[in-house]
């Protein structure tokens, strides 16, 4: 499967979209060190309104995402790795591997590592950073709105 660098447009007042690395080359924009590998994907119904689909996606060490939300609800759990995440506005519930549950709320960060899974409802503002000197992997579950990028930056000053 072809792996895609992502890219950040920044042109977009408060907002900007995370979407699949293209041939535009503009000063508008900020690639970071992300793969985003879909495995499978499909419409959930007819009127294809919503898209489903499962991701792989790689943060190269020393990455930090930029602050985000996502048009939907997305579910991961990391392969490979930590990723230290951080919510902004709303919650996300985390699942550690040995079973306890916590709801990281605004403000709050906690360090996600193999096995941990992830709940991040839509519209959830957040931002996760590798650390470390080794990849992170994170297999991504998604269910969004299908007309919307996969992810929209927030300007933290208007958060």
């Amino acid at each position: 499967m072809k792996k895609l660098s992502l890219i950040l447009p920044l042109a977009i007042l408060t907002f900007g979209s995370i979407a699949v690395k293209s041939q535009d080359t503009s000063p508008n924009t900020y690639t970071q060190s992300v793969t985003r590998e879909v495995l499978a994907n499909g419409y959930p119904t007819q009127d294809k309104k919503q898209i489903l689909e499962l991701v792989r996606y790689t943060i190269a060490p020393k990455t930090k995402l930029p602050i985000h939300i996502h048009p939907g609800m997305q579910i991961e759990r990391v392969e490979s790795g930590t990723l230290t995440y951080t919510v902004v506005d709303g919650e996300a519930k985390i699942t550690k591997a040995n079973g306890t549950e916590v709801i990281l709320k605004k403000g709050k960060t906690i360090d996600i590592t193999v096995g941990d899974a992830l709940v991040e409802p839509g519209g959830m503002v957040h931002y996760g950073e590798n650390k470390t000197n080794s990849p992170v992997i994170l297999l991504s579950a998604s269910l969004f709105d299908a007309k919307q990028p996969k992810s929209i930056l927030i300007n933290p000053q208007n958060k």
